[in-house]
């Protein structure tokens, strides 16, 4: 598999492709087993009980990457465009491309002898939704249960983007004023179509990167996680994982680059590794057979993921790489 990859560069962050690829396996792990409806009971259906933490895992991660690569970019809010092309170039195509196989899927499986339930049914308006990744504001049905997450990356994308300099500032009052509104606003409003409801999740990876940068003190690191806690039990996740990007330091390697895969992983499992479940259910029915189904579907997924990673989502990695925001000085 690992033949689909580019070659390992020094510039990529060994901790952050670990916790990606330890989060995909989970939500992937999640929707195989108690999302799947074949696995009901027993030891396999609590193996993946907590599996949907992973996408938690995942908002702290983009928390920390997208101010941490504008950083390094010497953003400016003057190039927020440029920053929004950036995330459509990298994220739109594997994302449209995947609603394209979903789509065709749902019509195909209906082809197969003894197939049971309703044939699909999509509205015009429904799919048009996608585009803006809004079916989640307008209450229409997502094509792909997991593109929920996707909306709220991007209304975090558009939020950093315009924000970014109240990250940095210098003024130390400025940058925790406003996290501290974040998470007032993440208080007020717990809309699960929103933002605000997982901002404490992203503020817990704003400040893992203040810290790295020298932003913050350790000291500051740790009373600004201190106020993540209003999340409630999931805060502790969140700060674990924050903990974990800023001092835990693992090296590059064949390891570490699964969680290229990551992105690819979270858009494919459920169209390949549901179809697998739903479809070997019917004649699985003991423990030992469903085990077996399981790995078979965790393990087409992460295939079918490493395929999609090298014709797909690579060369839109390096589309959007190709979009610079110009010749500029680092940030102090």
């Amino acid at each position: 598999m690992t033949s689909f990859f580019p070659p390992m560069s020094s510039r990529r962050l060994g901790t952050v492709d670990c916790l990606r690829g330890i989060a995909a396996l989970a939500v992937v792990w999640y929707h195989c087993t108690v999302g799947s409806g074949v696995i009901h009971d027993g030891w396999l259906y609590r193996s993946g009980k907590y599996g949907w933490l992973g996408v938690e895992i995942f908002f702290v991660i983009s928390g920390f990457i997208i101010p941490y690569s504008l950083y390094k970019a010497g953003y400016r809010v003057s190039d927020f465009t440029r920053f929004l092309l950036k995330r459509i170039a990298r994220l739109d195509p594997p994302y449209f491309a995947d609603i394209l196989f979903c789509l065709a899927l749902s019509y195909l499986v209906t082809l197969a002898p003894g197939f049971r339930g309703e044939p699909p049914h999509y509205t015009l308006g429904q799919l048009a939704a996608h585009v803006a990744y809004v079916n989640s504001f307008v209450h229409l049905r997502w094509v792909n249960v997991v593109f929920w997450s996707l909306g709220i990356e991007f209304q975090y994308y558009m939020l950093i983007g315009l924000a970014f300099p109240l990250l940095i500032a210098r003024g130390r009052g400025v940058r925790f004023g406003f996290l501290g509104l974040l998470l007032l606003a993440s208080a007020l409003n717990r809309d699960e179509a929103l933002l605000f409801r997982y901002l404490p999740l992203f503020v817990a990876g704003i400040l893992a990167f203040q810290s790295r940068v020298g932003l913050i003190s350790t000291r500051g690191l740790l009373a600004g996680l201190a106020a993540t806690a209003i999340a409630g039990p999931i805060a502790a996740l969140g700060i674990a994982t924050a903990l974990t990007i800023r001092f835990v330091e693992i090296p590059s390697s064949r390891v570490t680059r699964f969680g290229l895969i990551s992105y690819s992983l979270y858009l494919l499992h459920v169209p390949v590794g549901g179809k697998i479940m739903n479809l070997g259910g019917r004649f699985a029915h003991t423990t030992p057979a469903l085990a077996a189904l399981l790995v078979t579907a965790v393990g087409a997924s992460i295939l079918a993921a490493a395929i999609f990673y090298r014709f797909v989502e690579l060369p839109s990695q390096r589309l959007s790489s190709s979009i610079r925001y110009g010749e500029k000085k680092l940030l102090p």
